[in-house]
């Protein structure tokens, strides 16, 4: 007897399971049209968790992109919370890396194909958070669909599944989620960034380290030193040293930067110092300086002014010195920002 799902979906074979759910190739009823069933196992949610999680498929399925598997629907039902999403028919990106190294033009289609997949999720405000060659499947014509995004809140806060969660895409993930710190677009790109090296060079970066070698990502400044980098060329070198960076903020910080870099050939140019920071301190001073440049005066009260001139250049207006005094603080703090931004850039 078929199992049914809002008397809209079958449920089919089972093509996966791990500690946290199941999923099932299903069907729409009454068509042969298939679709992913992803199910959570009862014991790994709660009703809080249930009701945001309710929310964030909501937010998934207004992504429409052709590199991101859509999602369909969302829901709990008497078999627990569960989510349908496109079927994608393909080969997964791990099943082409068991064939070894793969030649730099076809790596960087599949890289530019999720780098866009990674932006039209950004401008969404959504991130993968668990990014691996398993939920990267490319299809016959070459076309690349992620799925699999992680849905905010879909696992309870107790350490064991913490563990387990990590264990899973341990490779592939961020120092800082190794942390247990907040994900950002810069996550997904380290992530990314892993993924490329494994195309490019045909083996995983961190090889058969085990638990104790993947968390050298926490410590080390890069995970990619410029010497297991020397067999690329220059510029694909230059990027994924940005993009293994211990620091998040020293990475690239969009997925559109990493593309542009990549079109071509080099890394961002850094900010330069012009009209745009000259604008800028003249909005500091007119917001804090606490005056505006006086007009000029007619001739005939010039006299009549001078005195009270003199008097106010004899007794300053301490309101006015303080906050002048701010303002200078204020162009401090900009011109160490556009230093930093300057290294940054390069």
């Amino acid at each position: 007897m078929e199992q049914l799902l809002k008397s809209r979906y079958t449920i089919g074979e089972k093509i996966s399971e791990n500690h946290f759910s199941v999923t099932y190739r299903g069907t729409y009823v009454g068509t042969d049209k298939p679709l992913i069933v992803k199910i959570y196992k009862r014991g790994t949610l709660n009703s809080t968790l249930i009701k945001g999680m309710k929310f964030s498929v909501k937010d998934f399925s207004l992504i429409s992109h052709s590199s991101i598997a859509k999602m369909i629907d969302g829901d709990y039902g008497w078999q627990g919370f569960y989510y349908i999403r496109e079927y994608v028919n393909g080969k997964s990106l791990r099943q082409l890396l068991a064939a070894g190294k793969m030649e730099t033009e076809q790596a960087l289609l599949i890289a530019q194909q999720v780098l866009a997949a990674l932006e039209a999720a950004e401008a969404s405000r959504v991130l993968h958070g668990a990014l691996t060659p398993e939920n990267i499947i490319i299809d016959e014509k070459g076309g690349v669909k992620i799925t699999d995004f992680v849905i905010k809140g879909e696992l309870k806060e107790a350490l064991p599944q913490k563990i387990q969660e990590l264990l899973v895409g341990l490779a592939y993930a961020s120092p800082e989620s190794l942390e247990g710190a907040p994900l950002t677009p810069a996550s997904d790109l380290y992530s990314f960034g892993m993924i490329l090296f494994e195309m490019l060079a045909g083996r995983p970066l961190i090889k058969n380290g085990g638990i104790a070698a993947h968390l050298q990502k926490m410590k080390r400044a890069s995970l990619a030193p410029r010497q297991e980098l020397s067999f690329l060329p220059g510029y694909l070198a230059d990027i994924l040293f940005k993009l293994l960076q211990r620091d998040p903020i020293l990475r690239f910080q969009s997925a559109s930067a990493v593309r542009e870099s990549l079109a071509s050939q080099s890394l961002p140019l850094p900010p330069k110092i012009g009209d745009e920071y000259l604008k800028l301190f003249e909005g500091v001073v007119t917001q804090y300086g606490g005056e505006d440049l006086p007009a000029p005066k007619p001739s005939s009260t010039v006299a009549e002014s001078e005195g009270e001139s003199q008097q106010s250049l004899m007794v300053p207006d301490k309101k006015e010195n303080r906050s002048w005094l701010f303002a200078v603080f204020v162009l401090i703090g900009v011109a160490i920002g556009v230093v930093y931004a300057y290294y940054l850039g390069k």
